[in-house]
């Protein structure tokens, strides 16, 4: 019976190791699960600020670009607008004719330019409207009623070298800058 005994007492401290040795496993293994759970759960608390990020920084790109469209949109708008006006204004210049202001301007500003051509012969080019408008003017001055424009006059010497262009186009298109900042201060600034 000793041996018996001794088998059972080996078994015994044999089973009683592996009994620690599978709790201290278990322990481990807990350990491990416990470890993977607080890594994996960093890293979605991680990657889900990341992605709070990215979204925060899209947005902010899109609504960049959102507030850089409609900066495009609104001043193709009152580009358009002042556009339309100066179109609208130039179309007008064909009533301009029909008063007395356009009579003025025309005989005042032909005087001017044959008075600084001064003294050589000129020719004053004008629409067949125009020509009755014209009055006192120096003997070396030859009108033509041939000009093909809306108003005003072209006056130049007869050897070419020098020329004034006051036809109503020309003047337009010297001031349109200037025409283009009034309109937009009157379109865009409560026509202060």
């Amino acid at each position: 019976m000793g041996i018996e005994r001794l088998t059972s007492s080996l078994i015994k401290e044999a089973d009683d190791e592996a009994a620690k040795i599978v709790e201290a496993a278990k322990w481990h293994v807990k350990k491990m699960k416990e470890d993977e759970r607080s890594k994996r759960s960093t890293l979605r608390n991680e990657a889900e600020k990341e992605i709070e990020k990215l979204l925060s920084e899209q947005k902010n790109e899109r609504l960049a670009w959102a507030r850089l469209e409609a900066k495009r949109v609104t001043a193709e708008a009152r580009e358009d607008a002042i556009n339309s006006a100066i179109d609208d204004l130039f179309s007008s210049l064909k009533e301009v004719k029909k008063s007395k202001e356009y009579k003025d301007f025309l005989s005042k500003s032909v005087s001017a330019a044959v008075k600084e051509l001064g003294g050589v012969k000129l020719t004053i080019r004008v629409s067949k409207e125009d020509k009755k408008l014209l009055s006192k003017l120096p003997k070396s001055c030859k009108v033509a009623n041939n000009l093909d424009s809306l108003g005003g006059a072209v006056i130049e010497t007869q050897d070419g070298k020098m020329k004034v262009d006051l036809t109503l186009e020309t003047l337009f298109e010297l001031r349109r800058d200037e025409l283009r900042k009034m309109i937009a201060a009157k379109l865009f600034s409560g026509g202060k």
